[in-house]
């Protein structure tokens, strides 16, 4: 572990997790430690900060649709989506069916690689090299679908847009999404073995019990680890998500390997979520007429809108305002990492193992872009 430490008195130490820490990205934890125990953690986020909310507020919302890609690189799809729903919502306009299709696909894509990346992360973080370069490998292959697919491979610049997608399906994608799915499949089965450097780092390991994960203001897979079984997909369902069969992963025991084993068990519904949109794929327009050639004066309608989706992380929202002009009034995002990683993870951390630290943070599957917006 990277940092420094400073002697706080004959017994207790003030040790730095991060911000070079490559197993906390742009993030810090500040930890009171008495030998290797853990006496308190202190989150220490703002290493990051861009300001995407008041950058919204100037710019045009085919311009954040691009802009949205950032909010969190390691989903960006899934947040060109929720935006895309904010900015439909307020112009009251009619997405196709094709596109609503089209976008699941692309959301349930950009879940699986994002929960690639929590496996690679986590598996590196805790000593365990072949499991980041098996994720990794796995994901390049859905890169390649992006960049077939939007031009871009990591940032879609902007794929899911107001109106639609901004462009369709190539004639080859259909193909390819199956080929890859396949081999997605297949890693999901190698990784569900029993692994006994995976059971030793994480069994019974950052224990959250469903009490205090509710009271903390968990969502997502970190929630669902620890026994309630909840899902935006399927209690408020937006897009076309009503329309196709998956189930909820849900598990009781809250550790750090709970919540390993339901994102393999969310990456395997997401492969099925996608054959059916594929199967049931419709013909027709990609994106609605107001904005297959938008103009650059067009005016978003006075109100407000509040759209919330379940993407990898958990919970997401936009809260967008208008006053009529051609930028939103106001923008505020509401992400799922900020309560995960800082009291969710200052929780956690008490009384846990210096060298456990790790194997809890990325058990929460945090972005610090996203607490850092």
């Amino acid at each position: 572990m990277q940092g420094t430490m400073e002697k706080i008195d004959d017994d207790t130490y003030e040790l730095f997790f991060g911000p070079a820490h490559p197993g906390s990205g742009n993030f810090s934890v500040k930890l009171k430690v008495d030998g290797e125990r853990i006496v308190s953690a202190r989150a220490d986020p703002g290493y990051l900060h861009r300001g995407f909310e008041k950058l919204m507020e100037y710019r045009l919302p085919l311009q954040n649709a691009v802009l949205s890609d950032r909010i969190c690189v390691l989903e960006s799809l899934a947040w060109n989506l929720v935006h895309a729903e904010a900015v439909d919502e307020l112009m009251g306009v009619e997405v196709p069916e094709r596109a609503k299709y089209i976008r699941v696909i692309m959301a349930e894509l950009s879940r699986i690689q994002s929960h690639l990346i929590w496996y690679g992360i986590i598996s590196i973080g805790t000593g365990f090299d072949t499991g980041f370069k098996l994720a990794f490998g796995y994901r390049d292959f859905i890169l390649d679908l992006f960049e077939l697919i939007t031009g871009g491979r990591v940032y879609p610049a902007g794929y899911i847009c107001p109106g639609g997608v901004r462009r369709d399906l190539p004639e080859s994608a259909e193909e390819k999404i199956l080929n890859v799915l396949d081999k997605i499949g297949k890693m999901i089965d190698f990784e569900r073995a029993e692994n006994p450097a995976n059971l030793a780092r994480l069994k019974d390991v950052g224990i959250l019990n469903l009490k205090d994960a509710i009271r903390l203001g968990a969502t997502g897979p970190v929630l669902r680890a620890s026994g309630l079984k909840t899902d935006v997909r399927k209690e408020e369902p937006y897009e076309v998500y009503d329309r196709f069969d998956f189930e909820i992963p849900v598990r009781k025991e809250g550790d750090a390997y709970a919540r390993f084993q339901i994102g393999l068990e969310e990456m395997e519904q997401s492969v099925g979520i996608i054959k059916q949109a594929l199967k049931d794929l419709p013909d027709g327009d990609f994106i609605a007429k107001e904005f297959s050639k938008p103009k650059l004066n067009m005016k978003i309608p006075e109100g407000e809108a509040y759209i919330r989706n379940e993407i990898g992380r958990g919970e997401a929202g936009v809260y967008m305002v208008s006053d009529g002009g051609i930028k939103p009034y106001r923008v505020k995002i509401r992400g799922p990492s900020f309560l995960h990683i800082i009291p969710v993870l200052e929780f956690l951390l008490r009384d846990a193992q210096i060298a456990d630290v790790p194997a809890i943070y990325w058990s929460l599957n945090g972005c610090p872009a996203d607490i850092d917006r």
